[in-house]
């Protein structure tokens, strides 16, 4: 039995198809390594809303709403990102969600 060899016809071609493999693959393992939190019934993280007043700032508001011993700039950074905020800025009128920590 005679075995039938695989040949390249064109290389330019070829590599593309690998590179398209490659960047499929990449992107599906990162997909699959993705351990972002997912917020659903079952998280447990709770949140009270607060509506921004006149003067009020991120600090202010962390400020107002942690526990003794807590460090502030862990508590704007979890408000940042239960609000998905880009920045730390706010305006009166505002509805933001601050976590309620135990």
């Amino acid at each position: 039995m005679h075995k039938k060899r695989l040949v390249i016809v064109s290389k330019p071609r070829f590599i593309t198809f690998l590179i398209i493999v490659f960047l499929f693959l990449m992107i599906l393992i990162n997909i699959a390594l993705n351990n972002d939190k997912v917020y659903s019934s079952t998280y447990t993280k709770r949140y009270k809303e607060i509506i921004v007043d006149r003067g009020d700032t991120l600090w202010t508001i962390a400020k107002n709403n942690k526990k003794n011993g807590e460090d502030i700039r862990k508590i704007i950074h979890n408000i940042k990102e239960i609000n998905d905020m880009d920045s730390v800025l706010i305006k009166p009128g505002d509805i933001i969600k601050v976590p309620i920590l135990k």
